[in-house]
């Protein structure tokens, strides 16, 4: 690792002139000693941000500033790995071990943050800089940037064996090749590893035939060929050979967390072998979400559906468990929103219809970002996809008065300012009015969309979010001539693709297309075997269609009992009525659920965490203004306030962060919310700048209308995440903690925050949903 000494400025580009003074003058700033990080002799970091690309950074320096910021803790019940490496720390060495558990957890983040710790403890640790690599194999632009440091950082008693696994790595991204990757290359998965695994994979079978008790490398080497065949479809020669190289390392480490690889190894292609991993798997290492998530995969693979949902609950108890733990943003916590997606979707297939848009307000009302939204594309945020999800579980189940209702009056569909939630909540109007035939109101959305698309055409969003506007245009156009019984031009390939395959299938059967009809179920029962309500359309259009021995073909015990779980109000309920008479069994068709099967489910999930998100307590503080007066969290009980950190008046970046807030420090007052900004300068400092008296001048007063907290020792920067525990430095911290002392929302990073009305209204919304503690999430009725 290079010595600590602060790095030189980098030469600024020629900016608009406005800019290009600010960083002068930035950068001419002379800070204080005790203001300047470990590497960097700045006042903050947030220019250096607006240099690079995060996903390609040019130096460590760089993939650092855009990496974890705080120090992990001890983990328990991840499970437990012996990977020595060359150190004379030992809480290194527990670190390193305990990173090493979170890659096979598939935990990078945490795991980036794991290893990033044992580079501080031990610094220039090659090994260390190895698993950074790593905890990065999704994004190859800055794995390759620790890989290539790996290797330069090789020392005298760097063991041969540690020189193998760092070789490896420099191999595997490419260090020693002069090919430059840029973001676009970094995100493309499959690009990036279809051209190096094959090689990959004989560096590892040559690593352990070279150490055949190093048992890391056979779990490595199991992990990247179920992975590659899970992620990529790249083939694998023998599944059972693989099989049995994972059971070995199982017999070796009962408790190493690895057990989830035979799910991947086997989900596709003997998804009954999979099943034994199910009880072992999660509860090897229970306090890695996804851990959970994988077994459930395991059991919808086999059909086993009811009994995957407690595996899916848990993985989003662990996930809710560690953002209320930290205070985290929704998006700063791993497969968050793929988590509630795979619980939500399958209780809508189950036909658990309430369940499922449960548990979508519930994503669609975490906290949102603030931060200004790319509009060029329709990102698969928290709250777009509850909103989806939401939306399609009532199309899914034919609700369409309850889904209109819906669109116009509950607080989780109501579209934000984005044109992406726009456009989406203006074709789920459309499309609820079409098949409830008001056609004037359909009319009217058609040209409310065509001018979104025209919009987007003059804001020069991305060809992709054209096409999905211009998509749900034609989609709505289509589905209005079917409802006029007129004969629409469908596209064959690919109808109705932004509808769910319930609806888009019975859309094609009005339009007499029932072999499309049909082939669209069929990829929902591909995709997910025998789930009930594509199940259900599919007997209900089979049997409409004249196939009457298709029909009570699906009328298997499975599907009887598993109706009789399913929401009693379903429209397609009744009409499988005749299918059941038909085959004499009367109107009492449905059976009782059977057991669930909830082996390998813990038994006590909420100690686990819970399943709801509800604001958690704000960190209590104390702190003193310019005059030394003291004032705490405690003497705004019973009112909204905004916290700002900021590094001292004379970041200017900082006073650029205050700038931003100053013309809509009104607004935010007359929504009840009072800004309290927090300096990290000491009280004498502040007095030097705000002078020694209550009542400030006026000029002083319009620079700063609101109180102005002295932090020097960065206490309460630590508290609330707003300091950068490696680089040892304050950062930017915007924290809203409303009227009970919860904290409701917060943005912590090297940049200044500067997006005031997006966060307002974001504060307002989030003030409404939780006015009341612990307040129950209502149905919709």
């Amino acid at each position: 690792m290079p010595s600590p000494t602060p790095s030189p400025p980098r030469p600024i580009p020629p900016f608009l002139s406005t800019a290009h003074l600010i960083l002068l003058l930035f950068f001419t700033y002379n800070p204080p000693a005790d203001a300047a990080y470990r590497n960097y002799n700045l006042p903050c970091l947030a220019p250096l941000l607006l240099q690079m690309d995060p996903g390609a950074p040019k130096n460590m320096e760089e993939a650092f500033i855009a990496g974890p910021t705080q120090f992990p803790a001890p983990l328990e019940k991840i499970g437990s790995v012996s990977f020595p490496i060359t150190t004379t720390s030992k809480e290194a060495q527990s670190f390193f071990n305990q990173g090493v558990a979170l890659l096979h957890g598939l935990w990078y983040s945490e795991a980036e943050r794991n290893f990033r710790k044992v580079l501080d403890l031990d610094p220039g640790n090659p090994m260390a800089l190895w698993g950074l690599a790593m905890a990065n194999e999704l994004r190859p632009g800055r794995a390759r940037v620790f890989a290539d440091i790996a290797v330069r950082s090789l020392r005298a008693d760097t063991t041969p064996r540690e020189k193998e696994w760092i070789n490896l790595i420099a191999t595997y991204f490419e260090v020693a090749t002069d090919k430059k990757l840029n973001h676009e290359e970094n995100t493309q998965l499959e690009a990036a590893f279809e051209s190096r695994h094959r090689q990959y994979i004989r560096d590892l079978e040559k690593l352990i035939l070279t150490h055949p008790d190093d048992l890391e490398a056979k779990a490595f080497l199991v992990r990247q060929l179920a992975l590659d065949q899970h992620r990529l479809n790249l083939p694998i020669g023998s599944h059972l050979t693989i099989d049995r190289f994972a059971r070995e390392i199982a017999k070796a480490n009962p408790d190493h967390p690895s057990r989830h690889y035979i799910i991947f190894l086997w989900l596709k292609e003997k998804p009954e072998l999979a099943l034994p991993a199910v009880t072992a798997a999660p509860n090897l290492a229970p306090n890695i979400a996804d851990s959970w998530r994988y077994a459930a995969e395991a059991l919808i693979a086999n059909q086993q559906y009811e009994a995957a949902l407690p595996f899916l609950e848990t993985a989003l108890r662990v996930n809710l468990h560690h953002l209320l733990e930290r205070r985290l943003m929704p998006l700063e916590i791993e497969n968050l929103t793929a988590n509630y997606a795979a619980l939500i979707e399958t209780l809508a297939g189950l036909g658990r219809i309430s369940e499922a848009i449960n548990h979508a307000q519930q994503l669609a009302s975490l906290p949102r970002s603030a931060l200004p939204s790319d509009e060029s594309s329709f990102p698969a945020t928290p709250a777009l996809t509850g909103r989806r999800l939401f939306a399609e579980s009532l199309m899914r189940a034919e609700l369409w008065e309850q889904l209109l209702d819906a669109l116009e009056n509950h607080p989780t569909l109501q579209p934000g300012n984005s044109l992406p939630e726009e456009t989406q909540h203006l074709f789920w109007k459309a499309v609820t009015h079409a098949h409830l035939e008001n056609r004037e109101a359909v009319q009217s959305i058609q040209r409310e969309l065509i001018n979104s698309l025209d919009a987007a055409i003059k804001r020069n969003l991305n060809v992709d979010a054209e096409e999905e506007i211009a998509n749900r245009i034609e989609t709505i156009e289509v589905i209005s001539k079917i409802q006029q019984k007129e004969a629409p031009e469908i596209d064959l390939d690919s109808p109705f693709p932004n509808l769910p395959h319930e609806t888009a299938a019975r859309l094609l059967s009005q339009a007499g297309l029932a072999d499309k009809a049909l082939a669209r179920l069929e990829d929902a029962l591909t995709e997910r075997p025998a789930l009930f309500l594509p199940a259900a359309t599919n007997a209900e259009l089979q049997f409409a269609n004249g196939n009457e021995v298709g029909a009570m073909i699906g009328f298997t015990r499975q599907f009887r009992s598993t109706a009789s779980a399913a929401d009693q109000n379903l429209p397609v309920l009744k009409r499988l009525d005749p299918i059941a008479e038909r085959m004499q069994l009367g109107k009492r068709w449905q059976l009782p659920p059977p057991a669930a099967n909830t082996n390998g489910a813990p038994k006590n999930p909420d100690t686990l965490g819970p399943l709801t998100w509800n604001p958690p307590k704000a960190p209590d503080w104390s702190l003193r203004n310019h005059t030394g007066k003291p004032i705490a969290l405690e003497d705004f009980r019973g009112q909204t306030i905004m916290l700002n950190f900021f590094l001292g008046v004379g970041c200017v970046y900082c006073a650029e962060q205050l700038n931003t807030f100053r013309p809509y420090l009104a607004d935010f007052e007359k929504a009840g919310i009072k800004m309290i900004a927090v300096s990290s300068e000491s009280v004498e400092a502040l007095a030097q700048a705000l002078g020694d008296s209550e009542v400030l001048d006026p000029k002083t007063q319009k620079l700063f209308p609101f109180p102005v907290l002295a932090d020097p020792d960065y206490k309460v920067f630590k508290q609330y995440g707003a300091f950068d525990d490696f680089e040892q430095g304050g950062m930017h911290g915007t924290i809203i903690i409303d009227p009970m002392g919860r904290q409701l929302w917060s943005n912590i990073s090297h940049a200044p925050f500067k997006n005031p009305p997006a966060l307002l209204n974001e504060a307002q919304r989030l003030l409404k949903l939780h006015s009341i503690p612990d307040e129950p999430t209502n149905n919709v009725d």
